[in-house]
């Protein structure tokens, strides 16, 4: 599996950011404005991840995360699947050398503590099931999101779904659990009971009742799916970035550490992105573009890592 980049060139009014420094393998890419589309890309395989793709897109999320110009994310399948989950040719010890080698320098290179898949500086399932990151990412479920692939659209921020997406935890059907964040992420999501029917069966559930559930937030016609990503996406990007990376920071940040609602509203204010949206430009020109009845124009966040 080797693909191109699809590069689209800067709008107007956006400094160039560079092209991914490294030819992907697993998934093909392609930038409009502020936005990274990444799309899963072993349909043969239904989109199920060996080793060298969850190194392949941790450094596509580091390349994301650290972009200044690149505000907002959608991960979705080529293919009938968004992604079966764990690759079973490397369950069972047939993968190819290529599949289960794990590159972290080449292009990209991965620092930091070993995750949960064993890589060196890696981010999880998919690259994201353990990254800790404040830009929204958005999930197009376009068909069967099983095992680790409902984990991965677990990891997101907003998850929408095609009327032929399909969603099960059955990891307990072979003999494994949900190991990354399926069975931690979920009952926070859709409450205890409701959860547990899902964990503890590894029943299915089809996209209207993800949707009933609130698994997914949307249900879209399948050939409709990306577009409607899309528009979600820009309706976020109209957002002031600092605005949204200081809400998704100040939401995962007081879900994870305080218990008090009260606690978590007072300390909110000491979080790093909050902070710096306070000393933003972008503070002041959402409301002067609102005095003078034009579009924003919003500045790149600076990094937190430069504050």
């Amino acid at each position: 599996f080797c693909f191109s980049v699809v590069w689209i060139p800067p709008t107007t009014g956006r400094s160039a950011s560079m092209p991914l420094p490294f030819q992907p393998r697993y998934v093909e890419l392609e930038e409009k404005g502020r936005i990274l589309i990444i799309k899963f890309n072993r349909p043969k395989a239904m989109n199920s991840m060996p080793p060298a793709m969850h190194v392949e897109l941790a450094k596509v999320f580091k390349y994301f995360d650290t972009t200044d110009d690149l505000w907002v994310a959608i991960v979705t399948g080529n293919g009938a699947a968004f992604s079966a989950g764990f690759d079973l040719k490397t369950a069972a010890g047939m993968a190819p050398k290529e599949d289960t080698e794990l590159d972290i320098k080449t292009g990209i290179e991965l620092e930091g503590p070993v995750d949960g898949n064993g890589i060196q500086g890696g981010t999880g399932f998919a690259g994201l099931t353990e990254r800790d990151g404040i830009k929204p990412v958005i999930a197009a479920v376009n068909g069967v999101a099983h095992g680790g692939g409902f984990e991965t659209a677990l990891a997101c921020d907003i998850i929408i779904a095609s009327e032929k997406a399909n969603f099960a935890l059955p990891e307990p059907k072979v003999g494994l659990f949900a190991a990354a964040g399926g069975v931690v992420r979920l009952p926070r999501m859709i409450g205890y009971h409701n959860a547990m029917h899902l964990i503890l069966t590894g029943r299915p559930v089809t996209a209207p009742e993800a949707l009933r559930l609130g698994i997914c937030s949307q249900v879209v016609p399948g050939p409709q799916l990306l577009a409607a990503a899309e528009e979600l996406a820009n309706q976020v990007v109209a957002c002031s970035p600092d605005s949204i990376q200081a809400s998704l920071q100040t939401v995962k940040r007081s879900m994870a550490e305080e218990t008090s609602v009260l606690e978590a509203v007072k300390k909110q204010m000491k979080y790093p992105a909050v902070r710096r949206l306070f000393k933003s430009p972008n503070v002041k020109e959402g409301p002067t573009a609102f005095a003078q009845k034009r579009k924003p124009n919003w500045a790149a966040p600076t990094p937190l890592a430069k504050l």
